[in-house]
């Protein structure tokens, strides 16, 4: 559940640190991996022999913030109710100066009621997706950012990187990160992140190398890895394909867990749902749909018309058999 670059913001106009430099993953520099080990990771909106687009890094734990702060706001509204309400008729005005140490209480309530409220806005009444846009053709990378504005930036000219900006806390995971720098300096003056997140930051490898290979040797390279895309290009997620998506991250578990695991799942995709619901569906501008036309019958385009028709099933396989 890491949620660092939309809260806390990244940091903007700062230099390089060393984790960054140490770690950086260089564009032409084929890592060792086979070609059945790279991975999409369930994160591919769509593909195609133009370009490949993906979600951002926030869209796999989307409601996680929801199901906290939600609640957190209703009980900071009711003790404000309750501790107005105390004064009110249990005092009465003319002895409110005796309930002062009650009237203390609505400082930290109401500074938890604006604090949670700032990260529910993270999620709900924001964008559904953040996607990212590998132009092949044009060897360049569009993102959508938090607030919704898009950026094209040369492929060649991302830093990209699994070093941290930040420490790394229990909580947090390892991400790649692609920086855009200023006049090709060491500034870093915007970021956006590759969807997946690992504790282990070796694990990164299988994804990145999805990507680089796509842009690099063509989608000849990775079109096997890519077994299912989500359902949302040009539209919300729906409630059903929501709660599946959630149930996916403990693919292959025990049949005898699934009623323990559909029980947190279910929770989750009430928060995440509402999310979808509440925030506006990210588009490209013009100008970047035009870059990247959709070619007639390309022989490596892949959407959501690939998925399982079977994703209950599935859930219980560790190797899904093709259809």
């Amino acid at each position: 559940m890491d949620y660092y670059g939309m809260f806390p913001k990244f940091k903007y106009n700062r230099q390089l640190n060393a984790d960054e430099k140490k770690h950086k993953l260089n564009q032409s520099d084929r890592t060792d991996i086979a070609s059945s080990s790279i991975t999409s990771d369930s994160k591919i909106i769509s593909m195609g022999s133009n370009y490949l687009e993906l979600v951002d890094k926030y869209y796999s734990p989307k409601g996680f913030a929801g199901l906290v702060c939600f609640p957190a706001v209703v009980v900071s509204i009711l003790v404000f109710i309750a501790v107005l309400y105390s004064v009110i008729f249990d005092y009465g005005w003319s002895n409110v100066i005796f309930a002062l140490p009650y009237l203390l209480l609505l400082i930290p309530c109401l500074g938890t009621f604006f604090f949670m409220i700032k990260l529910l806005k993270t999620e709900w009444f924001a964008w559904t997706h953040y996607p990212i846009r590998f132009d092949r053709r044009n060897r360049m990378v569009h993102f959508i950012r938090l607030d919704g504005t898009a950026r094209s930036v040369p492929w060649d000219k991302v830093y990209f990187t699994s070093g941290l900006s930040h420490r790394k806390g229990f909580n947090k995971s390892y991400y790649i990160s692609g920086h855009i720098m200023a006049n090709d300096s060491d500034i870093i003056i915007d970021t956006f992140c590759l969807p997946v997140t690992s504790p282990d930051r070796k694990a990164l490898e299988c994804h990145w190398e999805f990507v680089r290979r796509y842009m690099e040797d063509g989608p000849e390279s990775v079109v096997h890895a890519v077994k299912d895309c989500l359902p949302i290009d040009g539209k919300r997620e729906g409630y059903h394909f929501g709660l599946i998506y959630v149930i996916s991250a403990f693919n292959g578990m025990p049949i005898f867990l699934f009623p323990f695991i559909f029980t947190l799942s279910f929770i989750l995709s009430i928060p995440r749902y509402i999310a979808m619901v509440t925030s506006k569906i990210p588009v490209w501008p013009e100008s970047i749909e035009e870059q990247c036309a959709i070619l007639e019958n390309d022989p490596y385009a892949v959407d959501a018309s690939i998925n399982s028709k079977h994703p209950w099933r599935d859930m219980f396989r560790k190797q899904p058999e093709d259809e």
